[in-house]
């Protein structure tokens, strides 16, 4: 009898093959990008909105800050999905090819480089500065060295996934936003809905097979690990390309931009609280973070 991890491997497999999309076919590049008569992200999604800074601001710059902002959260897509491609490349050279496991983490491998060329593409037509996220050369390296090791490693797939599938949700299904920008969110989660699929089975099984020790450790780093990932949300280059004054402390220190940060982790936290990774013990350090509320 297949366990469950392979079981839904084999349902992914089959989405897989019903839909798998390409991002320059099924995205309109003919459409000009670097174009501010729309916004490229909806405004509540920006980390300066509501500040004073977004206040003192005309529509034109709300929509030409809009358009550096989804460029910045493209090049953090790219440098994510990178590392979480390493993640599942280190679980597939230790799997069996004939775990059903294996052929979908191929397809999961391959949808992530389809979006990583997707989201240079966006970049490459927005006229805009390419903003790497600033790593520190830390973080997303070492996960494999986590307590936990792999089961870590697939938590911040999830936390990664759901800050960006909440964005790209609210995204496609806003008119005020550019066309470009709402068919890659489209396409995005789509085929992001089967990797947190994955993840979150693969993470029930794996959870319970760790010693208590090792589930106790890993409990303790989750949200210094989630919060170096909702960090990254903001980039500090974004405003100093503008010369936004005091935006970066200010969409950091934001109360909308920390909502959001809650809100867009919800599922997340909810997933894991009641896989037990959050607890009573550590609640108060995933809601002190403004992780949780």
């Amino acid at each position: 009898m297949q366990n469950a991890t392979a079981t839904k491997a084999n349902q992914l497999i089959a989405a897989s093959e019903r839909l798998t999309l390409d991002p320059f076919t099924d995205v309109d590049w003919s459409i000009e990008v670097a174009d501010d008569s729309q916004y490229h992200l909806p405004p509540e999604k920006l980390p300066l909105f509501g500040t004073r800074q977004w206040d003192s601001m005309t529509e034109h710059e709300r929509r030409t800050y809009s358009r550096h902002e989804c460029a910045a959260v493209c090049a953090a897509g790219i440098w994510f999905e990178n590392k979480l491609m390493q993640i599942v490349l280190r679980h597939l050279a230790q799997m069996s090819v004939t775990d059903p496991a294996h052929r979908y983490l191929l397809i999961e491998v391959a949808d992530e480089c389809r979006h990583s060329t997707m989201f240079g593409e966006y970049i490459r037509q927005a006229g805009t500065p390419t903003y790497a996220p600033d790593t520190g050369g830390t973080g997303l390296d070492a996960v494999d060295d986590f307590p936990g090791g792999r089961a870590m490693g697939y938590l911040l797939i999830l936390a990664v996934e759901e800050l960006l599938d909440t964005c790209n949700r609210a995204t496609m299904r806003d008119d005020m936003v550019h066309p470009v920008s709402r068919q890659i969110a489209k396409l995005h989660v789509l085929e992001e809905a089967r990797h947190v699929s994955f993840a979150k089975t693969y993470l029930t099984e794996a959870w319970p097979t760790l010693s208590e020790a090792e589930r106790a450790e890993a409990a303790a780093v989750a949200p210094f690990a989630v919060d170096y990932v909702a960090q990254l949300m903001v980039n500090d280059d974004v405003y100093a390309e503008l010369g936004i004054d005091g935006g970066a402390e200010a969409a950091r220190t934001n109360p909308l931009h920390q909502a959001r940060i809650v809100a867009d982790l919800a599922k997340l936290t909810d997933f894991v609280t009641k896989l037990g990774v959050i607890d009573d013990t550590n609640r108060n350090e995933w809601v002190e973070r403004g992780l949780a509320a």
